[in-house]
């Protein structure tokens, strides 16, 4: 904060710059945290809302044990740890191009409606563990260079 007040402007600048990107941090976890709040958590008459983060940058993205209708997060960007444990997923879910950057788990998860994960791409740990594929999945063209869980 200090360096607002001095007189070089490319330190200005910068300094400026660095309170964008860090509000836009702030910004963005609250609207997920918001987003997860918002979703109910699993029950046989819980409500469904439709999620279209396509193109979505997140950071820690916490959906576990929550109810989604369909969901798009194709070319989303999932930073650091992303969970999707236990959440039930109601309608169709497009993961395609999608690029985790941390561990991401649907540990657990329902898929009622086909899902695809269609040229995603992960370096990291990706656990699908106990996840049930009610319809099927597709994986064309999916890498996952990391350590894969796929067991029920």
């Amino acid at each position: 904060m200090e360096l607002l007040g001095r007189d070089a402007d490319q330190v200005r600048v910068r300094a400026q710059h660095a309170l964008a990107v860090s509000a836009k941090e702030v910004v963005r976890v609250a609207a997920q945290r918001l987003v997860r709040d918002l979703l109910p958590k699993r029950a046989a008459a819980a409500p469904t809302f439709d999620l279209d983060l396509s193109g979505a940058r997140t950071n820690r993205l916490d959906l576990s044990g929550r109810v989604v209708g369909r969901l798009l997060m194709q070319r989303a960007q999932l930073l650091h740890r992303t969970d999707f444990s236990g959440t039930e997923f109601r309608g169709r879910v497009h993961f395609t191009a999608a690029e985790p950057r941390g561990p991401l788990t649907f540990a657990g998860a329902v898929f009622r409606e086909r899902a695809g994960f269609d040229g995603m791409r992960s370096a990291n740990e990706v656990n699908f563990a106990r996840a049930e594929f009610r319809r099927g999945a597709t994986f064309d063209d999916a890498e996952f260079a990391g350590a894969t869980a796929l067991r029920q």
